[in-house]
């Protein structure tokens, strides 16, 4: 039993302390509830009151919190407030980029307020479908503020050219709607593909944000074609309607793309693959820490103990059945360079409990009889004392290690020399008798503790028991790993030695190294579904191979500039902005759409319609700043979701509003004058 006790003490002593005791840690199990997103919530804010009043009453200490339950709280908390600074910076960004583009308020403010119908029915929607969202699926907002208001963009630029032409509101608005209808629900369908491209996948984050956004784009889709011709109807009929905005006169800036078309075709294709060798150095960081905001106490404590100590919060976790299998597995696990150390408590019971037992039966026996008090006992002749010490301090002056103890003994022998023969013999008498009290004293405890029954799990605390035993017997490993195990190369590492001592280990890190795989498995998935569905939807809108390979040649070239950029500028793809690819494919093929069905409208040489022209670009800052007030995020995987979409869909923009009505204009050039 001493000896467990020992041990113990030690594990507490190497373990929860560090720095030489100068950094202590106190390790908790945090109550979770239904409420919040991580579901700690309330544990967390707790944890915190507790620790401003003990830190309030110990000015000289500073204590922290940390730990993955509270990183997940804080990361969750921290994406939910950038979420809704980026979502009301993207609405009143779209509104103001509406507002130029069309050259006034009205239509502008229609366009928005049938938007907010729209976004009303996908939180319905989002509601029935999952009923909750994630650290991924929380940018739905801001997907359908950047995307849903495209549609009513289109709209109302069409509408409003036909209305420039003369026709009044009803003709108006029945001939938009048969013009631009196709071309607006194509586009809603390739985005809203995109996105349940994405819930086909295996990671259930990922799925649930397709899920979502999917049936968002086409409810705000419906909004826009539904509701919005209403709308202006009802508003245009008025004495408002008499004032039509003229727009920004974007066709005019395209008109030297027509002039030099085959330049500026040779142009952009030699450009594209200038920027595309960027692709060779295009990275992924699955380093999920590299994600988390600046300034979070968490992830700070985190990156504290990983510089100072060496150590991580993580550990991967094996279940053993039996004791001796336990052993034996920690024995194999502490071998492993990646391991730190292993954390359990069958340890702490000996293992030689069969070999003891006997020895400590008979101690038990032997001692069973012991008095209270111990014995009167005579004092031995004075003389004989004297020869025993000299003999002793002659013995102890040979070692040159005991000359102390010679020396010790030549001050007892001159103190009883100056008593006399009674005193000496009383104090020989006192010094054997405490003597005699001490042993017996100490004889009890061991007969005390002379128990043949070996030590068990009930003779430890119930609290470290329940951590490290089940309820059926079985055993818990804690593993640590060794250095920075955030670190992808660490980890994979770390993963692959303890999985080759106990394939069917568990814990944080294994689990956070295959959902970095699984997430990205899933993108690439999501990518691919979302492609081939993209251009199967395209086919069926155009009924020709030629113009669906149209359509999506500035989305391939506009993805091939943004990847390589990424690489020459040093943006590595992560878990977070990874998905940002197929909803740019979703997204950005809607441009190519409208300009394909603007060249089949318009008969004789190809130049780009002014509303065609105008509303391509109000969409396309619209969806840049939609998506781009994600970047003022504090959350840096959010951060680097806007960064890559603002790039993706700047690119598609200029590729489709310059490439492709270039390749257009000769193929259908203007003819020669004779």
């Amino acid at each position: 039993m001493p000896e467990s006790l020992a041990t113990l003490r030690d594990l507490s002593s190497q373990h929860l302390l560090a720095k030489d005791g100068r950094l202590g840690f106190v390790l908790l199990r945090l109550a979770k509830s239904a409420g919040g997103f991580a579901g700690a919530s309330a544990a967390t804010d707790e944890l915190r009151r507790v620790i401003g009043e003990v830190a309030g009453r110990h000015p000289g200490v500073t204590i922290g919190l940390t730990g993955l339950p509270v990183m997940e709280d804080d990361e969750m908390r921290s994406s939910q407030q950038s979420m809704v600074w980026a979502s009301g910076l993207s609405l009143a960004a779209v509104v103001l980029v509406i507002i130029a583009g069309f050259g006034g308020v009205r239509h502008a403010l229609m366009a928005n307020g049938v938007l907010v119908i729209g976004m009303a029915w996908a939180f319905a929607w989002a509601t029935a479908s999952v009923g909750h969202l994630n650290i991924l699926s929380v940018t739905f907002t801001v997907t359908m503020i950047g995307v849903g208001i495209d549609y009513g963009t289109y709209y109302v630029g069409r509408y409003l050219e036909m209305r420039r032409r003369g026709l009044d509101v009803e003709d108006a608005l029945v001939e938009t709607s048969a013009s631009v209808g196709p071309g607006i629900l194509t586009g809603a369908i390739t985005t809203a593909v995109a996105f349940f491209a994405a819930a086909l996948t295996s990671f259930v984050g990922v799925a649930e944000l397709g899920l979502i956004a999917g049936g968002g784009i086409l409810l705000c889709c419906a909004a826009e074609l539904l509701v919005l011709p209403a709308v202006v109807a009802v508003v245009d009929r008025g004495p408002l309607g008499r004032r039509i905005p003229v727009p920004v006169p974007v066709h005019a800036w395209l008109a030297p793309v027509f002039r030099h078309p085959r330049f500026v075709a040779l142009a952009a294709m030699a450009g594209t693959l200038a920027v595309a060798s960027g692709l060779h150095d295009l990275g992924y960081d699955h380093n999920l820490l590299n994600m988390q905001p600046d300034g979070l106490e968490s992830v700070e404590i985190e990156k504290k103990l990983l510089a100072e100590c060496d150590q991580s919060v993580w550990y991967a976790l094996s279940i053993a059945d039996s004791r001796a299998e336990l052993l034996d597995r920690k024995e194999k696990l502490t071998a492993l360079a990646s391991v730190e150390r292993v954390d359990e408590i069958a340890s702490l019971l000996p293992a030689d409990e069969q070999l003891k037992r006997p020895i400590i039966e008979r101690i038990r026996t032997r001692l069973a009889a012991l008095p209270e008090r111990p014995p009167e006992i005579p004092p031995d002749r004075l003389d004989a004392l004297g020869e025993t010490l000299a003999w002793a301090q002659t013995e102890a002056s040979k070692r040159p290690g005991a000359l102390r103890t010679a020396w010790h003994l030549e001050r007892a022998r001159d103190a009883l020399r100056r008593l006399g023969p009674e005193d000496c013999a009383r104090a020989l008498a006192a010094f054997q008798q405490r003597s005699a009290g001490e042993l017996l004293s100490r004889l009890h405890a061991l007969a005390a503790v002379a128990d043949p029954e070996p030590p068990s799990l009930a003779d430890l605390p119930p609290s470290l028991v329940e951590r490290f035993v089940g309820q059926s017997g079985k055993h818990l490993l804690k593993i640590y790993g060794r250095g920075d195990i955030w670190n992808f190369t660490a980890l994979e590492t770390f993963v692959k030695d303890v999985r080759s001592v106990d394939p069917r280990a568990t814990g944080n890190p294994l689990q956070a190294y295959e959902a970095s795989l699984e997430m990205k498995r899933s993108y690439e998935q999501a990518a691919a579904y979302a492609l081939v569905v993209i251009l199967a939807v395209l086919w069926l809108d155009f009924r020709s191979v030629a113009h669906s390979v149209l359509a999506a040649l500035p989305l391939g070239l506009g993805m091939a500039q943004t990847l390589g950029l990424m690489g020459l500028l040093g943006i590595d793809l992560n878990p977070a902005n990874v998905i940002g690819i197929p909803l740019i494919l979703g997204i950005a093929v809607d441009y190519g759409v409208h300009i394909v069905h603007d060249f089949l409208e318009r008969p004789g040489p190809y130049a780009i319609s002014a509303s065609t022209a105008n509303s391509v670009l109000v969409d396309a800052l619209t969806t840049i700043l939609g998506f781009g007030a994600l970047m003022v995020a504090s959350h840096k995987g959010l951060e680097s979701l806007g960064r890559l979409l603002t790039l993706g869909v700047t690119t598609c923009t200029v590729t489709s509003l310059v490439f492709l009505p270039a390749l257009l204009a000769l193929l259908r050039p203007a003819r020669e004058p004779a």
